[in-house]
């Protein structure tokens, strides 16, 4: 595999990472807007289902929510940041080679 094959594969990947990123943080924003939204209808949901209280919602949902975050950065934001310092180097490296 040459050179420029490697950078369109590179290419390929972060803008797949990227637009993941996007996508996910997208759907969190309206998850979140939603629950908002709909506070009191889950927590009718909750309290008929499971006997839970306004605070165990709220904190369920927090870890929800904060773990959601979390994965998105892990699997999507730092590979595609890695992505790019790995395309930034090969750009100095090959520049530094035709020289």
């Amino acid at each position: 595999m040459d050179m420029e094959e490697k950078k369109k594969k590179l290419e390929f990947l972060q803008k797949f990472f990227v637009k993941s990123f996007l996508i996910s943080f997208i759907l969190v924003i309206v998850s979140s807007i939603l629950c908002i939204a709909m506070g009191d209808f889950q927590l009718a949901i909750v309290q008929k289902y499971f006997h839970a209280d306004a605070k165990d919602l709220g904190m369920a949902l927090i870890l929800v929510f904060g773990i959601w975050k979390v994965l998105i950065i892990q699997f999507t934001l730092v590979p595609a940041l890695a992505i790019f310092c790995i395309r930034k180097c090969c750009k100095c490296k090959c520049a530094c080679e035709h020289e």
